[in-house]
């Protein structure tokens, strides 16, 4: 079966945090394994692709033997701000997009000193997290969502951190509240993000590509007939996977309604969480609408384009595996800042009307030059591993002792 109302986190690596639904909250998860090294990821459970991506790096590390643990920054806040930092992004991106691109364009792009960088909620966060990395007594703390990476900073800012911190920019495009001078490494997922990280003053930068879950690296061909058969949908027809992260955000029912009319086509649709969305479009004829999926690798497989709206991880996952990528009307402020680079880079078309996307999802299709083109161009992204580059600092790093990764509480 390819789909679940539950979590896509791969092979059991770590089970205690799972993305944020209806306002629950995460602290930690530990991947206990050899002693090695000592990581700690920290993240935000804003949404899943940070998540993901967390778990991912997590699940490599240990399997070199590195112990790690994986924490939510919000989850250090009081329990009201991170419950009102967790909503107001959803209801922002789909209420009041004009309002969250002016957001964006002042906080994120805007230049700034770093201390100013640094707001409430962030500032909320930093006894929690000061707590738990004395508790956890890291090597190294990586950072994998930019809110994170400005609460580690400021920790080694102050003096309070002990060891490096490492800001993972897992996005195309990177963004001023990624960067703090404290950082002492950056990783970007593109020569062209690395390039923008350095431009904006941030280094050391290396390019590790991007991070996705191994199921997307192998070849999957043959489970298409069979996953096929189980969304109903024969042979013949063209299947666009449509997305919209695991909050289900953004102007969906355009894209699928629109899809829906088209002979010879069958809109698949991924609406995360969001089950009023979900709901929605399954009463749009012709269109299979699903919730939560944990096999997004199998209806990739089915799949003969990715429709998408910001850039994202599914984006991600659909370069490795393979499957040409469309971006139509991207969400406000990231997405559209996300799928721009995305665009540049030559890896999507991005489209804003029904007839523009028609046109590229037929191209796509039909031309096989084309198509290839896309997909290796895609594949090469994949030029590293960032758990690697984080192993190979954990080697030239002596471990902590006990009380030694915080210099000051």
């Amino acid at each position: 079966m390819v789909a679940r109302p539950q979590s896509r986190a791969s092979g059991g690596v770590s089970r205690g945090a799972t993305p944020a639904s209806g306002g629950a909250r995460w602290r930690s998860c530990v991947i206990p394994s050899g002693d090695t090294g000592r990581v700690l990821i920290v993240t935000a459970a804003m949404g899943g692709g940070h998540l993901e991506v967390s778990r991912e790096v997590a699940r490599r590390l240990a399997a070199r033997g590195h112990q790690v643990d994986i924490a939510d920054l919000t989850g250090f806040m009081p329990a009201p701000t991170g419950r009102w930092l967790r909503g107001v992004y959803p209801w922002l991106v789909n209420r009041a997009p004009w309002l969250y691109d002016l957001v964006y364009r002042h906080f994120f792009l805007a230049r700034q000193q770093a201390g100013e960088r640094v707001g409430i909620p962030v500032r909320l966060a930093l006894p929690g997290l000061r707590r738990h990395i004395a508790r956890w007594r890291p090597d190294v703390v990586v950072s994998t969502y930019h809110l994170a990476a400005l609460a580690v900073a400021r920790l080694r800012a102050q003096g309070r951190l002990g060891c490096p911190a490492v800001t993972f920019v897992t996005t195309f495009s990177a963004h001023e509240l990624w960067l703090h001078p404290a950082t002492d490494a950056y990783l970007c997922i593109s020569a062209d993000a690395a390039r923008e990280v350095g431009a904006l003053g941030g280094g050391p930068v290396q390019v590790c590509g991007p991070v996705v879950r191994s199921e997307f690296g192998e070849a999957s061909t043959r489970r298409r007939p069979a996953v096929r058969r189980e969304l109903g949908v024969a042979a013949a027809q063209r299947v666009a996977l449509v997305v919209s992260g695991s909050l289900g955000l953004g102007t969906v029912r355009t894209a699928v309604t629109a899809i829906a009319r088209w002979p010879g086509w069958v809109p698949v649709v991924v609406c995360g969480r969001n089950e009023q969305l979900r709901t929605q479009l399954a009463d749009v004829p012709g269109t299979v609408a699903l919730g939560w999926v944990a096999d997004m690798a199998g209806l990739m497989a089915a799949a003969d384009v990715l429709v998408e709206n910001a850039g994202g991880l599914t984006s991600k996952e659909a370069l490795r595996v393979g499957l040409p990528v469309v971006t139509f009307r991207p969400i406000a402020g990231h997405g559209r800042h996300d799928a721009g680079a995305l665009a540049l880079l030559g890896l999507t078309d991005l489209v804003d009307d029904e007839r523009s996307l028609r046109a590229a999802l037929t191209r796509l299709t039909d031309d096989t030059a084309l198509r290839s083109q896309r997909v290796q161009r895609g594949q090469a992204l994949f030029v590293g591993d960032a758990a690697a580059v984080v192993a190979n600092l954990l080697q030239r790093q002596p471990p902590n002792p006990p009380g030694n990764t915080l210099l000051s509480v």
